[in-house]
């Protein structure tokens, strides 16, 4: 039973908790307020409740028996913005007659759009005969299109190919040769355009050139080519599910069955280990939405990072005559701190429970420093935590979920700054005064924006604000001081510092060490003053779990560290932790620096072999094609890892281009952007695929059409078809590239 058409009364809790009636149309629409107020099932991203809500219902003061009947939607809105709805539903009957029926309806839904996705042939025609020549059925029969006609189609659905490619088969559907196309020869073409030879090669292999697989045949194929770890008995359940209960199934049925799979594996993470194993999705200078330089600061930038899974974020406080502010230096425009708090509040949980780590720049007074005390206590209440250690040792994610971690750095003094020193302390230490001015008259406009403030004096962090810290930032100075054994430190470095330190092995093997069980967070060196990324690769693998980069920046590195904490696949709703457990071997506890080296051999004597084949993409996307220009696409492999040098020297390649130790091209599909094939193998050698990355670039010439960047050891064995994103990291719904990799 659904609530469909039903009135069931809730608490509404932004509406001042007034009684609202909610009401389910359609089964995709839930309205309230005499229809005025409406939220498309689709739009659901996540349903919450119980523990899962347990923040929101602190938040607003829920007491234990109202609490059990609390529901929180998680919905997106204009560019893919997160909100939420909080409910309180009158009795446990409603509630679990509201919560099951949304769930319901969003799984129906869900495999509805999956159907439609990808249609067999005949529904396809169909459904674009009908846009394009007549909404009347009867017309079907009577009315021809063109190959204008075609072409504007091809055009209106994304369909990117050459105008010889879509004649071509536009000939060949034609058999009265009319030049024209009736129903029956448009659905000719359609199958034509629509053919994929990869696959029909794949399917004869497995079938044997029959027209059907049966069960065993498919049990086979998923168990030993696409890697699966599932029993036959399940397997047999699945293959009901996809044909229907009956005994076979034909190709459209299995492409439909690989394009729905998921490219990545369902891993079950363990959050109980000490939050010093884990690697956590961190942002630095979280206040920016572009440059370093000259940029106005943002709430949104916070609010942006939260919905994108990010649980460690950046505030840089600084004087002012009002109070507390959030900015980007002395001169530059700023924003009151309760404001970024209230909204860190509001989003530290929107995706994820686990703990939330904001890091605090202090660059003001003890009169301001007292009253951010005063607004992070009042606003995050219960929330902040004011240690990470108990009983047992150092906490791990799951005790800290919806916990909020302040991280200060416990310093004494900095010196007197005036607006010059301020200025050039984010700027390149290897620039001359002279060069910076010349550089910021540059900047006239944005200059004559700067909020010119009083110069601050020297100050040091007030104990009330370290007492609120369950994290105290130390200079590192060695790893052997007894300040760098409190369990409760952290050092935190750019990326140049950490690079200079571990040039000397002996200081690169103690930072291993120290990062086995205290805290390191490394962030982007000031002459990123356009807001670049690094590789965060190398920093992992020294163990670092705070590598803060730039989010505000879709560039290879930003890719790479979504890629690490798969922040671009919600699966089935349920949105990522942002907290990616160490690799064994790296988070093992050792009191000798010496027995570190010995740990790492075993890893370099496991070599792999990995076979990796691009063999076509579908849909590409034409967008960003320069006028005029006929597409050409091509692939460009790169592989991130830390052995590049000693792995990539047996990199070999099929039917595509060696570009370098570790990048590869396909050769180009001309005229071809709906299902260019290209069937270029790789092979490559690999010692720890915890750290090997691939990047796919799909190209037209030198303009960017899609990229996906994924981390080898989430990726499922066998053929599969992986998303593209654009370049400012959204996923385009229907371009992917198919795919096939095996480890021997």
């Amino acid at each position: 039973m659904k609530f469909y058409n039903v009135e069931l009364p809730c608490i509404k809790l932004l509406e001042k908790r007034k009684m609202l009636f909610f009401k389910l149309i359609n089964n995709k629409t839930i309205i309230w307020k005499n229809g005025s107020k409406r939220l498309d099932i689709d739009s659901i991203k996540d349903v919450r409740t119980d523990s899962l809500a347990r923040n929101y219902i602190e938040e607003y003061g829920i007491d234990n028996t109202t609490a059990k009947w609390w529901v929180t939607l998680i919905y997106v809105i204009n560019n893919n913005k997160l909100k939420c709805l909080h409910l309180v539903l009158n009795n446990e009957e409603e509630f679990k007659l509201f919560v099951s029926s949304i769930l319901d309806i969003i799984k129906e839904r869900r495999e509805l759009m999956q159907s439609i996705l990808v249609p067999d042939h005949a529904r396809f025609a169909n459904i674009h005969w009908e846009s394009t020549v007549s909404p009347k059925k009867e017309d079907e029969i009577k009315e021809t299109l063109t190959f204008q006609d075609v072409q504007a189609l091809c055009s209106k659905f994304n369909i990117v190919s050459s105008h010889s490619y879509l004649h071509k088969n536009f000939l060949l559907a034609d058999v009265n040769n009319n030049g024209l196309l009736n129903f029956a020869e448009f659905q000719t073409f359609v199958k034509l355009l629509k053919k994929r030879d990869e696959i029909d090669t794949l399917w004869k292999n497995i079938t044997l050139n029959k027209n059907k697989m049966n069960f065993e045949s498919f049990f086979d194929f998923i168990s030993t080519k696409q890697g699966e770890n599932i029993t036959k008995k399940a397997a047999l359940r699945l293959f009901k599910q996809i044909s229907q209960f009956k005994e076979t199934i034909n190709k459209d049925i299995f492409l439909k069955y690989l394009r729905n799979e998921p490219y990545t594996k369902n891993i079950n993470e363990n959050y109980s280990h000490p939050i010093t194993d884990y690697f956590i999705a961190s942002s630095h200078n979280t206040y920016l939405l572009g440059k370093q330089v000259a940029e106005t600061p943002s709430v949104e930038g916070y609010i942006q990072v939260l919905q994108q899974g990010c649980r460690s974020v950046e505030i840089d406080i600084w004087d002012s005559e009002i109070g507390p502010v959030v900015c980007h230096g002395l001169l530059t425009s700023a924003i009151p701190l309760s404001n970024v708090v209230t909204a860190i509040r509001k989003y530290a949980f929107i995706t994820s429970p686990y703990p939330l780590i904001i890091s605090l720049e202090i660059n003001c007074g003890p009169d301001n420093q007292l009253l951010t005390v005063k607004i992070l206590r009042e606003i995050l209440g219960n929330s902040l935590l004011e240690s990470i250690v108990d009983k047992h040792g150092i906490m791990s994610p799951r005790h800290l979920k919806h916990k909020i971690i302040l991280k200060s750095k416990k310093c004494k003094h900095v010196e007197q700054q005036t607006p010059l020193s301020s200025f050039s302390s984010y700027s390149s230490s290897h620039e001359s005064e002279v060069e910076i001015r010349q550089r910021r008259k540059k900047s006239t406009a944005s200059i004559e924006r700067f909020r010119r403030i009083k110069l601050k004096h020297d100050f040091r962090v007030i104990d009330q604000l370290l007492e609120i810290s369950a994290i105290h930032g130390i200079r590192f100075r060695n790893t052997s001081l007894p300040e760098s054994k409190t369990v409760n430190h952290c050092f935190s470095l750019n990326e140049k510092k950490i690079d200079k330190l571990c040039q000397d092995k002996t200081l690169k093997l103690a930072i291993d060490k120290h990062n086995r069980k205290f805290f390191m967070r490394v962030f982007p060196h000031v002459i990123r003053y356009k807001s670049s990324n690094f590789n965060p690769i190398q920093f992992w693998k020294y163990g670092t779990q705070m590598v803060a980069t730039n989010w505000q920046t879709y560039d290879i590195g930003q890719q790479l560290n979504i890629a690490m904490f798969q922040l671009t696949d919600q699966k089935n709703g349920i949105l990522n932790s942002g907290y990616v457990l160490k690799p064994k071997y790296i988070r093992e506890k050792t009191t000798n620096t010496k027995n570190i080296p010995l740990i790492y051999e075993k890893i370099h004597q496991n070599k792999k072999k990995l076979i990796f084949n691009i063999l076509s993409a579908q849909f590409l996307p034409s967008n960003d094609l320069k006028k005029g220009c006929t597409i050409a696409p091509y692939v460009i492999i790169e592989f991130f890892t830390t052995e590049i040098t000693e792995l990539n020297q047996d990199l070999q390649v099929h039917n595509g281009t060696k570009i370098s130790d570790y990048k590869i091209t396909t050769k180009t599909c001309p005229g071809n952007g709906f299902n260019p094939v290209w069937n270029c193998e790789m092979s490559i050698n690999i010692c720890d695929d915890s750290f090997t990355f691939i990047r796919l670039c799909v190209k037209s010439s030198d303009t960017t059409l899609g990229v996906i960047c994924f981390k080898l050891d989430y990726l499922k064995r066998g053929y599969r078809h992986v998303p593209l994103y654009n370049m400012e990291g959204e996923r385009y719904v229907f371009s992917t590239v198919f795919l096939y990799s095996e480890i021997k």
